[in-house]
């Protein structure tokens, strides 16, 4: 029997259960507590805070930003989430972000705080949310940005934000920063943009219309957003340029080129992260000179299990996926009614499906000369460059 003078009370050994649900509320609460307190101090460190949203273009326009605000002379720290995830400091370095988990929003509050600790002055986030409730969190309780941008309105991610294009731009408006600036590329919905900036008290900024250049059109789109904004930064348009210039080429950005197959040389295009028909069109009409309906393109479509719905819009919006011949698949097998689908939209041409372990020796013995090779769908579980120098070796 243990001496009275070492007793324990019972009430101690045994806590009720309420004690216990109390006892877990005050830690989340003193929790929460503590995050809101560095999330402020965040706030009040790093004045200029710049929130991109959009449906294509996103880590582009983050980038240009970033890179016009350290040509200024402002410490700024970015974050892309998009084929790579990347944070760029204020020192010019750019480092991967690592996951151990499903990516969540959360990571907008920790970048926050990265930007505080490393001195930045100015942040660059590219918003990471789809879900219309979700990037209205994120904006309103995390960045609080004091520029907004919505680079364009364009069909994807239908299963959350909507079926159609009204629907998209009323989610995407959910990031329009109450009291700031919102800058918009998309002309389409100026007037609903411009209501919902109203009932925000903010100030909607247009991007103006496309000029004579020399670079190329998706370049030219998003250096011009992104010019819109830094002219509200108060960045001299000279510096901005230089800015521009020097910004690192994001990972998930088009690009293209041409390769010995066996039959001749076909020109090739990894359009993976255009994942709507619209960039899509524009990105093969750029490649090849010609509408996407008049090129015999051999279209490879990377597709993934979680992304069926992408699939299904561009079975049926996209005159690319139509008019491929032939049409690949690879990757996931797609649901059988999503097959289905995309067998009735191609008439006489059904697609055809090839494990990704044998899609370079597929393309070897299809891609014919002056073929117009074209990936599309998906970034991920697709290696496009490893697949293009495999075919031009075989």
């Amino acid at each position: 029997m243990l001496n009275s003078k070492f007793s324990i009370p019972l009430a101690v050994l045994y806590p009720s259960p309420l004690t216990v649900l109390l006892a877990s509320l005050a830690v989340l609460l003193a929790f929460g507590v503590a995050e809101r307190l560095a999330r402020d101090a965040a706030w009040r460190a790093v004045p200029v805070r710049v929130h991109v949203n959009g449906t294509r273009g996103k880590s582009t326009v983050t980038r240009l930003i970033w890179s016009a605000l350290r040509e200024a002379g402002i410490p700024a720290l970015a974050k892309t989430t998009g084929t790579a995830p990347r944070v760029l400091l204020p020192d010019g370095r750019e480092r991967p972000l690592p996951r151990r988990a499903p990516a969540s929003i959360r990571e907008q509050l920790e970048l926050l705080r990265l930007a505080r600790r490393e001195g930045a002055r100015a942040l660059v986030a590219e918003c990471m949310a789809v879900d219309p409730a979700l990037q209205w969190v994120s904006e309103h309780e995390m960045i609080r940005a004091s520029v907004g941008v919505i680079t364009n309105v364009r069909t994807d991610h239908t299963e959350m934000m909507g079926p159609n294009l009204e629907d998209i731009a009323n989610s995407l408006a959910n990031t329009i920063p109450r009291g700031g600036v919102i800058v918009s590329g998309e002309s389409r919905f100026a007037a609903l943009l411009a209501h919902r900036a109203d009932l925000a008290g903010a100030r909607l900024v247009a991007v103006p219309a496309p000029g004579v250049d020399d670079v190329g059109r998706w370049l030219g789109d998003d250096e011009r957003l992104a010019l819109t904004v830094t002219r509200q930064l108060g960045i001299a348009d000279d510096v901005a340029a230089r800015g521009f210039a020097r910004a690192p080429r994001d990972p998930g950005a088009a690009r293209g080129g041409t390769l010995a197959a066996v039959q001749g040389e076909v020109r090739w295009l990894d359009a993976t992260a255009a994942n709507d028909p619209e960039s899509l069109a524009a990105l093969v009409a750029e490649m090849t000179g010609e509408g996407p309906g008049d090129c015999p393109n051999l279209v490879v479509y990377n597709h993934r299990a979680d992304r069926s719905p992408r699939l299904s819009c561009f079975a049926d919006r996209s005159a690319v996926i139509g008019n491929a011949r032939p049409l690949v698949l690879t990757g996931a097998r797609p649901p059988w009614t999503v097959w289905r689908r995309l067998r009735a939209r191609r008439q006489g041409a059904p697609p055809i499906f090839v494990p990704r372990r044998r899609l370079a020796r597929w393309l070897r013995a299809h891609a014919g000369p002056g073929a117009a090779l074209v990936f599309c769908g998906n970034t991920r579980g697709l290696d496009v460059a490893a697949t293009i120098d495999e075919v031009g070796r075989g």
